[in-house]
């Protein structure tokens, strides 16, 4: 029976020298595994097959009992791993801290303790569009519930 562990071991040997990296891996056990995986610039749906694959040359029969799920981590979907915060550094995200309060912001840099980013802040004339501040703001990652990418569509 494959277990997460033997998953994310494989897994991160196949991906090891890719620029692709390992978000999230689970073997569920309803007989599902499920794997995320994501790319510094854009993961391809090719990718994905090339990593499924893998996966099966990898497990072999053994895979037979469970459904496998190769996906990318998706846009509206909190980040798990701190490669998905370097991967969008430069970008817009939204930050839900652990206190309820949501942000828009730019994410200008991170470490191992927390994020520092440019909160935009609500133009006060109507119809302008809201501006991102020149200073910076630093949350430390225990003060974060989660953090996304944001999706503007205008």
């Amino acid at each position: 029976m494959i277990t997460t562990q033997m998953l994310t071991e494989t897994l991160e040997r196949q991906l090891a020298e890719t620029p692709h990296f390992l978000v999230f891996a689970e073997v569920r056990p309803s007989g599902k595994a499920i794997v995320e995986v994501d790319n510094d610039k854009a993961i391809t749906l090719n990718d994905l097959t090339v990593i499924n694959k893998g996966l099966r040359e990898a497990f072999g029969e053994a895979l037979d009992d469970l459904e496998l799920e190769v996906s990318s981590p998706g846009m509206g979907r909190p980040f798990k791993v701190k490669r998905q915060y370097q991967k969008h550094t430069g970008r817009m995200v939204e930050v839900l801290k652990a206190d309820g309060t949501l942000l828009r912001a730019q994410l200008v840099s991170f470490d191992d303790n927390g994020i520092t980013v440019r909160v935009e802040q609500p133009s006060k004339v109507k119809g302008r569009l809201p501006k991102l501040n020149t200073d910076t703001t630093t949350f430390l990652f225990v003060d974060i519930k989660s953090t996304q990418a944001s999706v503007n569509f205008n």
